[in-house]
Parts: structure tokens; sequence; C-alpha cells
């Protein structure tokens, strides 16, 4: 809730303008080069193609992150990776971001490789307890 003098708090609700979630922008962050509505991969693909004949965007902020399932965020999207995904469950994958796969088949690649998301998640968390245990020991 915003009072008369204009001001918003941390806590107030913010409503933000669909039409900004929608924008791809350059890899500098100054122009608007392209939209994708979060819909459908594919179309993201072709937006993407578009813009790269013109401009260099910045995949590092491409729309519609949420649509990334929670399981397959933070280490599993970074390790796979995953650009980005539509509601349907398709995402963009690959170090160039070239290959269209669903979330149902990240996860059995996780099931296959690591026994599960969580699985890979745990083995990644006992190394890094494992590196600092290292680090923290006298040579």
């Amino acid at each position: 809730m915003v009072d008369e003098s204009g001001r918003r708090f941390s806590l107030d609700k913010v409503v933000i303008d669909p039409a900004i979630k929608n924008r791809i922008m350059s890899a500098d962050g100054d122009d608007h080069v392209g939209d994708w509505d979060g819909e459908n991969i594919d179309d993201l693909v072709k937006e993407l193609d578009r813009i790269e004949e013109r401009v260099d965007a910045n995949y590092n902020s491409l729309p519609h992150n949420t649509n990334l399932p929670e399981d397959l965020r933070g280490q599993v999207e970074k390790d796979f990776p995953i650009w980005a995904c539509d509601k349907q469950g398709m995402c963009m994958t690959g170090e160039h971001a070239d290959t269209v796969v669903s979330v149902d088949q990240i996860r059995t690649h996780y099931d296959k490789k690591h026994g599960g998301v969580e699985t890979f998640r745990e083995k990644l968390r006992l190394e890094r307890e494992q590196m600092i245990a290292d680090l923290k020991r006298p040579s």
C-alpha cells in the first residue's frame, strides 16, 4: 500500500507491467532488443535467432525465469545449463543455448547420472563441506 506521500515501503506489493517482464535486453542492458511472453520455448528460439542477426543479446537476463521448476534452480540450472523454460515445461538448454528439452528429460538425466536431482544437490553440498574442511586444515 502506498501512502499519500507517494512513498513505497519494502513490504508493499509491487505490480510490474507485464510488458516489462517480457523484455530481452542487449548485453550491456541499455537496449530493448526483443520480447518473449514465456508461453512457448519455440517462440523464444525464433526471437533469439532474429535478435542475433542484429545485436549481441544478453542471455543472462532472459525473461520468465520463474517458469523453471524449483527443483531445477540454482546448482542444477548452472550444471545442465538451463537458460529458459516455457510454461509447458520445455527448456532451452546447452552450453550455447541450442537445445530444447523437457523438464522431465532433465530430471531423467539426473536420475540416471546421480540417482536424482536431490542426490546431485547433496553430492555438491558434501563436496563443498569437504573443500572448506580441507582449506581450514593447516598445511
